[in-house]
């Protein structure tokens, strides 16, 4: 992810996992408040419904994780060195995760 903010003034690009990972909160958050409104629990373990419906994540081909020196692996159809999955879409997550139990 990344996000343009102003910072004292400056225009400034944060990105990285501390960025995703309050946002990926944020998304499971949102989910759960959902799921309680329809007297369900919270989602709990997301990785295994996550893996089994991949489909529903948006893929990402191109794109890299350079570092330490070394161009990093290369984004490719069906898997991303970064999300591993690819970006979530929320409408979709939050249908998925309202049609369990």
């Amino acid at each position: 992810a990344l996000f343009r903010a102003f910072t004292n003034g400056t225009d400034f690009h944060y990105f990285g996992t501390s960025l995703s990972a309050p946002l990926w909160a944020s998304i499971i958050t949102l989910i759960n408040e959902e799921r309680t409104y329809h007297k369900k629990g919270p989602v709990g373990f997301v990785n295994p419904v996550l893996y089994e419906n991949a489909h529903i994540f948006n893929d990402i081909v191109n794109g890299s994780n350079p570092g330490c020196g070394s161009p990093g692996f290369h984004a490719v159809k069906g898997w991303d060195p970064v999300t591993g999955l690819g970006t979530p879409d929320f409408p979709s997550l939050k249908d998925l995760y309202l049609s369990l139990p």
